[in-house]
């Protein structure tokens, strides 16, 4: 049986061998689009690797080949018609994100201790609502009494930064509660859907207060970040970013040029941010290696 198993093996990989390079492309091809829209679940990545190397494998074993192009191509279709249908909420998010940001202008203002002042304030009034009935659920470590402040506006002495301020909640369980939902509604806070800078549709939930025109008239604004534990990791990276810069003024005046020099010709947000981007991945490495030695 052994013998058998290993002479299979072994055909099946001459049988490999001998396709042609279409073939292998598009095998190749197909494996890395439907693992990469996949959802985010790592759980549904590995069912997903084990179930595509056994449909090849039985393609190659089984001699297949004249049906292998279009087996692969149909179940990849089936794959991404899937994950689209998954993603919904995230081009939802896309859609709602469009309307509130639409006539959004790029608006950088200098630091002002007011940011620190106007975060507090609003923490205050949100916990009234919140705290008591829902603190239960807020992660011990990372969010002990209530909502945090992220962003740059969190950065004390930033030259620049636009003057909305990132709130993050992040709570321990795996789904948020619809009445949780409700309430963030009567504080003012209207939900969005997935934070539009993740791929993962259900661990980061983006809440919305501030119409740009508020924003005009009180010269500042909120948006919230409700996460669950699967992004929890990324709470930490981003508290650790924003410490660090207040710490190391050089990173954070070189961080600080970088944002005024792009607000110089650029007035899209989106733009904006895709262009602070290969900074941003460095001092967050930086970062990381910092709060290591703390």
């Amino acid at each position: 049986m052994t013998i058998f198993l290993n002479l299979s093996f072994f055909h099946s990989i001459v049988f490999c061998l001998k396709m042609n390079l279409k073939l292998i492309r598009t095998w190749i091809l197909s494996f890395l689009m439907s693992l990469g829209i996949m959802h985010h679940s790592r759980t549904r990545k590995i069912s997903h690797l084990i179930f595509i190397l056994a449909l090849y494998a039985s393609i190659a074993l089984f001699g297949y080949k004249e049906y292998a192009v279009s087996i692969v191509i149909l179940y990849t279709l089936i794959m991404i018609i899937w994950t689209l249908y998954e993603r919904r909420s995230l081009f939802q998010t896309y859609i709602n994100m469009y309307y509130i940001k639409k006539d959004n202008a790029l608006v950088l203002k200098p630091w002002t201790p007011k940011w620190k002042e106007e975060f507090e304030n609003e923490k205050d009034r949100l916990n009234k609502i919140i705290l008591f009935k829902w603190k239960h659920i807020f992660h011990q470590e990372l969010s002990p009494d209530g909502i945090i402040h992220i962003g740059s506006t969190s950065i004390e002495n930033i030259a620049f930064a636009k003057p909305i301020h990132d709130l993050a909640l992040a709570i321990t369980t795996e789904h948020v509660p619809k009445e949780f939902c409700e309430d963030l509604r009567k504080a003012g806070y209207k939900y969005v859907g997935a934070a539009p800078h993740t791929l993962s549709c259900q661990d980061h939930w983006f809440f919305n207060i501030t119409p740009q025109n508020e924003i005009d008239t009180k010269g500042y604004g909120f948006d919230l970040h409700v996460l669950l534990p699967s992004v929890h990791q990324w709470l930490r990276d981003i508290i650790n970013f924003c410490q660090y810069l207040t710490e190391h003024p050089i990173d954070r005046n070189k961080y600080s040029s970088l944002k005024s020099e792009i607000a110089q010709t650029e007035t899209d947000i989106h733009s904006y941010a895709m262009k602070k981007k290969k900074l941003v991945f460095m001092l967050l490495e930086k970062s990381r290696e910092w709060a290591k030695t703390k």
